[in-house]
C-alpha cells in the first residue's frame, strides 16, 4: 500500500487502550503505518488526559490530519483536544482511526473494521464524511466545564456503569466481561431519581434510570442504546429509561444489543438539538466512555462539527 499525499499525519497511541493491549502491539501498529507510505510522526499518551494534551498543542500548531489509535476514550480525548485549542479550528481537522480500544463502539458506527491493517486501508482510501458533535456544559469543582463528545453521552446509571467499567479496565480486565460486570454491580448501588429532562425547550419530568443522549447507535461494547442515531443528521437521538427493576433490565438484557428494548413501556425516545438534564440528585454522567463526574448537564449539538474517514457506509 503505498500514499501519495504527503501531508503529515499526527498519529496518538494510547499504549494503555485495550488493558495494555496499544503497548503490546505497538510494533504491529507503527509496520502497518510504514508499509502504508503515510507521512506520520507518532505521539505516545503516557497518561489519563495526555492524548487531549497532545493534540491541543498540535491543533494550535496548525495539525489538521490525525489518527487515533486506540479506544473510544482516546478519540474522546483527541476530539476534546482539538476543539479546546486555542486558535485551532475543527472543522479544518480530519481524523481517522486504528482500533484499540475495549469497546471500540464508535467504529460501528463508521463502518470501521475491528482489524489494524483493515482499518488502515479505510484510512488511505480517504472517504470523508463531517459528523455531528456534542457540546456538554456542566460544573466541576465548582467552575464551569465543557467536555466534547462524538458517539453516545450517557446519564444516571449510564454513567456509573462507564465509571465501573473504567476502574476494571484499568485493573486490566478487558473485553464483555467489563460490561456485564459493570452493568451488574451499578445496579446494586443506583437508584432512580426524579429528574427534569428539557429537550429543545420542552420539559418531561421522569423518575429517571438513565438518558443517553446520542450521535452514534453503539455503547458498552455493542449495546444499542439510541438504535435509529445519525451522525450527520444535526440532532441527537435521546432514549430515557424510567425506573426499571433487576427483572425488567433482565428481560431487555438481548433488547439491548440489538435496539428492541426501546419497545419496553419504561422506555421513551425522542430527537433534539439541546438537552438539559436537571435532578434533584446530581447524577453521574459519562461521554463516550470517559466519566464526568456529577452534575446537572447542558448538552447541545454542533452540527457537521468533525471531518472523520469512514468505510463505505451511507447514512441517508
Amino acid at each position: 500500500m503505498q500514499n501519495e499525499n504527503n501531508e503529515t499525519w499526527h498519529v496518538i497511541l494510547n499504549p494503555h487502550a485495550g488493558a495494555g493491549k496499544g503497548s503490546r502491539d505497538r510494533k504491529k501498529i507503527i509496520d502497518i503505518l510504514k508499509i502504508s507510505g503515510l507521512n506520520f510522526v507518532l505521539h505516545v499518551s503516557e497518561f489519563p488526559g495526555h492524548a487531549l494534551k497532545i493534540a491541543k498543542e498540535l491543533a494550535y500548531k496548525g495539525g489538521t490530519n490525525f489518527i487515533a489509535a486506540g479506544g473510544d476514550g482516546t478519540l474522546n480525548e483527541i476530539v476534546n483536544g482539538f476543539f479546546n485549542g486555542r486558535g485551532a479550528v475543527p472543522t479544518n481537522v480530519v481524523i481517522g482511526m486504528i482500533p484499540v480500544g475495549t469497546g471500540n463502539d464508535w467504529i460501528k458506527t463508521f463502518g470501521i473494521p475491528d482489524d489494524y491493517e483493515k482499518a488502515m486501508q479505510i484510512i488511505l482510501a480517504g472517504k470523508k464524511v463531517t459528523q455531528d458533535v456534542g457540546e456538554i456544559s456542566y460544573s466541576q469543582n465548582g467552575a464551569e466545564t465543557k467536555r466534547y463528545f462524538v458517539n453516545i453521552a450517557g446519564f444516571g446509571f449510564d454513567g456509573l456503569v462507564a465509571s465501573n467499567a473504567n476502574h476494571l479496565k484499568a485493573k486490566g480486565i478487558s473485553g464483555f466481561r467489563v460490561y456485564v460486570e459493570s452493568l451488574f454491580s451499578s445496579f446494586l448501588k443506583f437508584s432512580a431519581s426524579k429528574t427534569i429532562i428539557e429537550i429543545d425547550g420542552v420539559k418531561v419530568e421522569k423518575n429517571l434510570f438513565s438518558a443517553s443522549v446520542g450521535i452514534g447507535k453503539y455503547n458498552g461494547g455493542g449495546m444499542m442504546q439510541v438504535p435509529d442515531a445519525n451522525p450527520v443528521q444535526g440532532v441527537f437521538h435521546i432514549t430515557l429509561i424510567s425506573k426499571i427493576g433487576l427483572w425488567g433490565i433482565l428481560m431487555n438484557f438481548k433488547g439491548l444489543y440489538n435496539g428492541k428494548f426501546i419497545r419496553d413501556h419504561r422506555v421513551s425516545t425522542y430527537t433534539g438539538k439541546t438537552v438539559k438534564i436537571n435532578s434533584a440528585k446530581p447524577l453521574p454522567g459519562e461521554a463516550d466512555g470517559e466519566t464526568l463526574g456529577e452534575g446537572n448537564f447542558n448538552i447541545r449539538i454542533l452540527p457537521h462539527g468533525l471531518t472523520v474517514l469512514c468505510g463505505e457506509i451511507d447514512f441517508g
